[in-house]
């Protein structure tokens, strides 16, 4: 499965590093970043949850040492990509991540997603699965519909899905309040986002300085966008993980309190061939931690 040695792909994929925006023919603009070594195998990367695209930026030594090459697009309505109404994991993939995908020359790829990007990731796996040679999800989700799943979802997240849904005024405001947070008080928004994580989590977040308050401010940067994201995180995804058909690996910490273990396991469960890797004693920022051995998964079964 080694797409960086297919001839049209050589020729065409060599983006540049950094922040880019692309204008689809929709009218619609999607804002974009490239990370690691921009001859590599092609990796679109779906942030998390309350964040945007430059979550995966402190992957990009790894992946330029692994050749790999990260593209990570902000989702509808986060930082610099515009709304999209109503969308859900599909819609999106057609909407933006096949236009960006398509007009970046790549054929094959790999799909990676983090927290609520890991439903993301899945969608793209399921929807362009003749394209996407393996997936890797970190701390994700299964679908949230469904009431069982629901019933699961920490407090947090529940109440901003509630509060969009019933009272979308109210959920702009609480984005446009961290949005002011992430630029007045981004000590004190990180201080609060790594409470009760394991220690050596926060203190990897910590010591990326105002990294986390960034992103954040970043994700709430449209509150409107940020009630859609709730939205779309709670409806059905259009297809279910038992139709994914490409090769995925979870990745999950046993000591997550935002994604419990058992969501990991039922998507083991439910995704034909599905494995895990489990971090014993490890929370939600994995995906800082660890995002080293998602990559050399992604590495080691792209050359296969």
């Amino acid at each position: 499965m080694d797409g960086g040695n297919d001839a049209s792909y050589a020729e065409a994929m060599h983006p540049a590093l950094g922040d880019h925006t692309l204008a689809l023919p929709s009218g619609r603009t999607v804002g974009y970043s490239v990370y690691g070594d921009v001859s590599g195998y092609p990796v679109l990367n779906c942030h998390g949850g309350l964040l945007s695209g430059h979550d995966v930026g402190p992957a990009d030594v790894d992946a330029r040492d692994l050749g790999l090459l990260l593209i990570s697009p902000d989702r509808p309505g986060v930082s610099r990509t515009d709304r999209l109404e109503g969308h859900g994991m599909s819609a999106w993939v057609r909407a933006d991540v096949a236009p960006l995908l398509d007009h970046l020359g790549v054929g094959s790829f790999a799909a990676m997603g983090w927290s609520e990007g890991g439903q993301y990731a899945l969608a793209a796996a399921f929807a362009m699965a003749d394209r996407v040679s393996c997936c890797a999800v970190i701390a994700g989700c299964p679908p949230l519909d469904e009431p069982d799943n629901a019933a699961e979802l920490n407090g947090l997240d529940r109440f901003l899905t509630n509060l969009s849904r019933r009272s979308p005024w109210a959920a702009r405001a609480w984005f446009s309040a961290v949005r002011a947070a992430s630029v007045h008080a981004p000590g004190l928004l990180v201080r609060g986002a790594v409470r009760g994580l394991p220690s050596d989590e926060a203190r990897a977040v910590v010591e990326r300085g105002t990294w986390l308050a960034e992103l954040l401010g970043e994700g709430a940067r449209n509150p409107s966008g940020g009630v859609d994201q709730y939205l779309a995180l709670s409806a059905p995804w259009g297809f279910a993980p038992e139709e994914v058909a490409v090769p995925v690996r979870i990745f999950q910490g046993t000591a997550d309190a935002l994604v419990p273990e058992g969501w990991a396991q039922q998507l083991v469960r439910r995704i034909p061939g599905a494995s895990v890797r489990w971090f014993p004693g490890e929370g939600h920022f994995v995906s800082l931690t660890r995002r080293r051995e998602v990559l050399q998964y992604i590495a080691q079964t792209v050359r296969s």
